[in-house]
């Protein structure tokens, strides 16, 4: 006999957490269609050389890559953003400008499992191509803060940062050419803490401790992997003043670019969702721009439940066409995670309103007659196919947290009058007719 098991870093997902799920997915796409974005799908396989490269060395190891039965180089894909613009790449004339996008879907990742982190989850993308307009960058934040409020999770920090202006920065440290290693170590703040980035950037990377010092000062980091990097409120205009100070002038487009967007911010009156982390760079190679990740303030070890930035290059790997783009991603298995644990998810394992109790098997025909009917009027029905103890219909719709349940006999059928009881209040109503029943139902 074969041992029922799944694979370490995947897992099953039983009804009462899927039912949420997709709720959590509905709000989201309905969040997403008020914008004006489009959905989309594309196959969990690519083409290795899709894939690989794209989110830098330590994703390419995270990699599920194998040989087809045709001998066909071939990996699972590990975000959506990658295929995204291989499928712009590819069906450029046949699309719109600008292109927004929404895509729901799984991805694989064979990394070390955690809290909330598996190695197939679901990504919830969302994405503006085919414009470098900063106001796109402003609606991306937008539709986050709007995602985030509908999940009621508490207390959040949408962290903004723009590694333009870390990377004038290291230019004028003469350091570009080890930018993309300085960024992926400095990413890490919030896993490693800051004397472990110190220690990276000098022993590892080998920064001078001069400006190592400088490259943290200038980034906030002063202290342990906590808040203190970020800043907030006004303060945010006065961090961005001393940059284009320590800058100068010739340095300072992408200072300014960022100033303006969190001005927007404020005129929109939802600033205080926002903070601007200096320290926050995400770890993927193909960000050029502007980038950003959510927190939960009191859950900073659950790790970011929603990022993403500017990735103005990304399709120019397979086009000409040189598209700009910027997205963001909800984690939608770290969610649910997170949800879970702080006890805010009402369990559910049905979807049912209306269960219709099995009094005699000889009236099933009338049953499936009944049910079709309240379906028909978008109440969601069961009938109970075999006739059982009254007491054991009563125990499967508690146990399914059916809410309202239906008795009908053969007296009851012959004069279309029925008996309803919601057993969540204990309230019985007897000898009424359909048209009455929805009303209550409704």
């Amino acid at each position: 006999m074969i041992e029922p098991r799944t694979l370490k870093g995947f897992r099953d997902t039983p009804p009462e957490t899927m039912i949420i799920k997709k709720e959590i997915i509905k709000n989201f796409e309905i969040i997403f269609e008020k914008y004006g974005f489009l959905p989309i799908d594309t196959p969990a396989l690519e083409y290795s050389e899709i894939l690989l490269g794209k989110g830098g060395g330590e994703t390419d190891k995270q990699i599920y890559r194998f040989n087809d039965h045709g001998g066909r180089d071939i990996a699972m894909r590990f975000d959506l953003t990658v295929p995204l613009a291989r499928f712009v790449s590819q069906h450029f004339n046949e699309l719109t400008f600008p292109f927004k996008r929404y895509h729901i879907a799984p991805v694989w990742r064979g990394e070390n499992t955690q809290k909330g982190r598996y190695r197939e989850f679901y990504q919830c993308d969302f994405d503006i191509l085919g414009t470098k307009s900063l106001e796109s960058d402003i609606e991306i934040l937008s539709i986050i803060k709007d995602g985030i409020l509908s999940l009621n999770i508490g207390n959040f920090t949408i962290y903004v940062n723009n590694r333009k202006i870390l990377n004038s920065l290291l230019t004028k440290f003469d350091l570009s050419e080890k930018s993309a290693q300085i960024l992926r170590t400095i990413d890490k703040i919030y896993k490693i803490g800051a004397d472990n980035v110190y220690k990276e950037l000098v022993d590892v990377i080998g920064i001078s401790k001069k400006n190592t010092e400088d490259i943290l000062k200038f980034l906030n980091i002063t202290g342990s992997a906590d808040k203190d990097t970020a800043v907030e409120n006004t303060d945010i205009f006065d961090i961005l003043d001393s940059y284009k100070s320590i800058l100068g002038k010739e340095n300072s487009d992408p200072v300014i670019d960022t100033e303006y967007i969190f001005k927007i911010l404020k005129k929109l009156e939802i600033l205080k969702y926002f903070s601007f982390n200096p320290a926050i760079t995400r770890g993927l190679d193909y960000y050029t721009g502007i980038v950003f990740e959510v927190y939960v303030k009191d859950r900073m070890d659950f790790g970011s439940i929603c990022s993403g930035g500017r990735y103005d290059n990304l399709t120019g790997l397979y086009s000409k066409n040189e598209i700009p783009g910027i997205g963001a991603a909800f984690g939608l298995d770290r969610i649910l995670s997170l949800m879970e644990e702080q006890k805010i998810i009402k369990i559910q394992n049905s979807k049912t309103r209306l269960l219709i109790f099995n009094l005699d098997d000889d009236l099933n025909d009338e049953y499936h007659i009944l049910a079709s009917k309240f379906r028909e009027n978008g109440i969601n029905t069961e009938i109970i196919y075999e006739k059982q103890k009254i007491s054991s219909q009563f125990k499967l719709a508690e146990k399914k947290n059916i809410p309202f349940v239906l008795f009908a006999g053969n007296e009851e059928i012959k004069n279309k009058k029925y008996n309803i009881k919601n057993i969540l209040k204990g309230e019985e109503t007897k000898l009424i007719t359909f048209e009455d029943i929805l009303k209550i139902l409704k």
